[in-house]
């Protein structure tokens, strides 16, 4: 979520009752909870309905509050199951490859939960799993995000025996005992960070799972995009931008993928990106400026390597595409704002 109104965020009941399946089996008693967090239990009876994001942090607080354990989110991520996650976490584990998951956490992140945002970033030889939480601050999102975290890692081990961090990033104050994240994450710890984000070897993207099942993901996808369609629409260039950052790290864009996997043909996506007073091209060309900016102002990758990340075939190609948009240098810029 970007511009939309907070008020109207939601997340689905299958995952908040997942959430307080695995705090009952923790000793955390369901009905206190519910009327701590004011949910009715009815809303959660049916797995495809959606709850306010308002009433699920409040469930996270109590819990937080009531769960004798030092970092409750840890223990609730390792308690739950994947099987409540309902189409989005069979999707994950049927992925051909890790790289095919990670897609479908990006394209289908907001059938779970409209919480926070999901991306994905290449840095080197390094591939950043990044989560942008509403409302980081909180004492609740602290307890959420590290469940998330947990039962990202908990789904993913028995799928890919080679998993390895190269290193967990946290936004909060690093705790006076570490000895659970050690045990828990096995990589290097990095506290107060600027994101919440799991990073992980490159090479390991094209790596294949256990489970991977192409004809069940077939039928996985056909749901989820239903279900995807009955949400509020985001609005199609937010759409149509996110689509755009997944595919320009594996070269340049094909505008007809796209257009499939929003299920338009590629006249209708001209069409209504048009009656958004945008187009396919002005929003690429604005994804690159976005991204290589970026980029530039955290100054880690070479400007050779900002371009292959950004899907142009030849570094000359951005050198001439960033001095129409800046009227500088890719070099002059990352000085100026080294400077």
């Amino acid at each position: 979520m970007t511009s939309n109104d907070l008020s109207t965020a939601s997340v689905s009941a299958s995952l908040t009752q997942a959430v307080l399946n695995a705090a009952e089996r923790l000793g955390l008693d369901p009905m206190d909870l519910l009327r701590a967090s004011q949910l009715d239990p009815k809303r959660l009876a049916d797995p495809d309905a959606r709850i306010p994001f308002s009433a699920q942090e409040a469930l996270w607080d109590a819990i937080r509050s009531r769960l004798e354990h030092p970092e409750p989110g840890l223990a609730i991520g390792r308690a739950l199951a994947p099987g409540q996650f309902s189409v989005l976490g069979y999707l994950v584990q049927s992925s051909p490859t890790l790289g095919d998951a990670l897609d479908a956490e990006l394209r289908y992140q907001r059938l779970v939960g409209e919480g926070g945002s999901l991306a994905q970033e290449v840095r080197g030889d390094e591939l950043w799993t990044l989560y942008r939480p509403l409302h980081p601050q909180l004492p609740a999102t602290r307890a959420r995000v590290m469940a998330l975290m947990a039962f990202w890692l908990e789904l993913m081990r028995p799928l890919l025996a080679e998993l390895r961090l190269v290193r967990a990033c946290f936004v909060h104050p690093q705790p006076a005992d570490t000895a659970l994240y050690q045990q828990f994450f096995a990589c290097p710890l990095q506290f107060e960070a600027q994101e919440y984000a799991l990073v992980l070897p490159l090479a390991l993207r094209s790596a294949p799972l256990k489970q991977a099942n192409p004809p069940l993901q077939a039928v996985l996808r056909q749901h989820a995009e239903a279900l995807l369609a009955r949400l509020p629409s985001e609005g199609l260039r937010a759409r149509v931008v996110a689509l755009l950052g997944a595919q320009l790290a594996r070269g340049e864009p094909d505008r007809g993928a796209l257009a499939s996997a929003l299920g338009v043909s590629e006249r209708t996506l001209q069409r209504r990106l048009a009656d958004e007073g945008s187009s396919y091209q002005q929003l690429l060309n604005d994804t690159r400026r976005h991204l290589a900016e970026r980029h530039l102002q955290e100054g880690r990758l070479p400007i050779a390597e900002i371009a292959v990340l950004l899907g142009y075939s030849e570094p000359s190609v951005f050198f001439r595409a960033f001095r129409q948009w800046t009227g500088l240098t890719p070099g002059d810029y990352r000085q100026q704002h080294r400077d």
